[in-house]
């Protein structure tokens, strides 16, 4: 089976390179690099998610995306859907953040717009990596480091760039296929309300809670979600 990694928004392909050996192992895997992320560079005017997630297979794949990788393959699923065989939604929330959440995203887009793009990343790291329920002293300093440089990445790649974003409406209703919904135990509880949401109107799905890991588990517990996204697939 072939099957698609899409990464989050704080992250680049790099979220999988510790999950995609392990998939290797039994399935074709690609894991490319959203639009001003990792090694694709932005271009200005409108992008669309879903084209983003098709363009790179052929045929028929499973989806398996984290976060924005998750709204992501939403869209490629609802915009076609005969190319999608089974979806692992990891983290993902296409409903809207609390204001909490909110207020973080609007400091980071002020960071972000003067150019302080090391309080930024450093913002998102606290946001994403430690989550709301640990501190810096909680999360390996490796793994800190790590997110917070493929997210300075992005924002030199997005940097002066007038892009956006197609709006699509995310109906989990019209999900047809097997889905798997998967969040950490110590992610933002809007993650949680998301999830109950995927499991109330998707037809076929299911939800596995890993713990001791927040918004990133292909990060925090690689191995885990690794033996889950198999178990699903298989």
């Amino acid at each position: 089976m072939d099957v698609v990694l899409i990464h989050s928004g704080v992250t680049d392909s790099g979220e999988w390179d510790a999950v995609r050996p392990l998939l290797e192992q039994r399935h074709h895997v690609v894991a490319p690099d959203l639009p001003g992320y990792g090694s694709t560079p932005l271009t200005p005017g409108e992008h669309s998610l879903a084209d983003s997630v098709l363009t790179s297979f052929t045929g028929e794949a499973a989806l398996v995306g984290t976060s924005f990788g998750g709204r992501a393959e939403l869209a490629a699923a609802l915009a076609a859907p005969e190319r999608v065989t089974k979806l692992v939604l990891v983290s993902a929330n296409p409903f809207g953040w609390s204001e909490e959440v909110q207020k973080i995203s609007a400091q980071e887009n002020e960071l972000f717009e003067a150019g302080r793009f090391d309080e930024a990343a450093e913002l998102m790291v606290r946001a994403w990596v430690d989550g709301p329920q640990r501190g810096p002293d909680e999360v390996p300093s490796e793994l800190r480091d790590r997110v917070r440089a493929m997210q300075r990445r992005a924002y030199e790649l997005q940097a002066g760039v007038d892009a956006s974003l197609r709006r699509v409406e995310i109906q989990p209703a019209r999900i047809s296929v097997p889905t798997l919904v998967v969040r950490g135990a110590l992610d933002w509880p809007d993650v949680a309300r998301a999830a109950a949401r995927f499991v109330a109107e998707i037809p076929d799905v299911r939800e596995v809670v890993i713990e001791d890991s927040a918004h990133l588990p292909a990060l925090e517990r690689p191995d885990e979600l690794a033996r889950i996204v198999l178990e699903f697939l298989d």
